[in-house]
């Protein structure tokens, strides 16, 4: 029943995605206040329980992490969510996230756009030992930003990427 209700949960997290030591500040906390936008939050126990498990956590089609414990995903301390499929929504997502994103520490690590007009960013921001990673990703009828904070090493999490594909 445990893992039913885990693999639920991390579903139910994952699928509104297309594509200081508190990272998820107050400025993430507003995107979530925006009426047609939808917050799923994450923490660490049920990230350590899908750990423990050695289930899959995957977001969209391109990105995937197989958990094993000690691996990457113990490493995480939280995901939260944002995405919207609401035209003005969408906009005022856009506008928060780069308002958020652009300077005050965050690196762009990614920033593209694909044939079908698919913008995808993906931002990093250190504090200390903390890792903060945003990954953002617009289209015309939605929009989703993922946040993920934890002690992350992003060349891990590139590497272990590439192993699964």
């Amino acid at each position: 029943m445990k893992h039913i209700l885990l693999k639920v949960a991390l579903c139910a997290a994952i699928m509104f995605i297309s594509t200081g030591a508190n990272a998820l500040g107050k400025d993430f906390k507003k995107l979530a206040k925006i009426e047609g936008v939808e917050h799923v939050h994450v923490g660490k126990f049920l990230l350590n329980l899908a750990a423990k498990n050695g289930g899959n956590v995957d977001f969209g089609e391109n990105m995937s992490f197989v958990a094993k414990s000690g691996d990457i995903l113990d490493k995480i301390d939280s995901i939260d969510v944002f995405t919207s499929e609401d035209k003005n929504s969408i906009e005022q997502l856009s506008q928060q996230a780069r308002k958020i994103l652009n300077g005050n520490g965050w690196e762009p690590l990614i920033d593209a756009t694909d044939e079908d007009g698919q913008k995808s960013k993906i931002y990093q921001k250190q504090h200390g030992k903390h890792t903060t990673i945003v990954i953002f990703a617009e289209e015309e009828d939605e929009a989703s930003l993922v946040v993920i904070d934890g002690k992350l090493d992003m060349a891990k999490m590139m590497e272990q990427m590439s192993n699964e594909n």
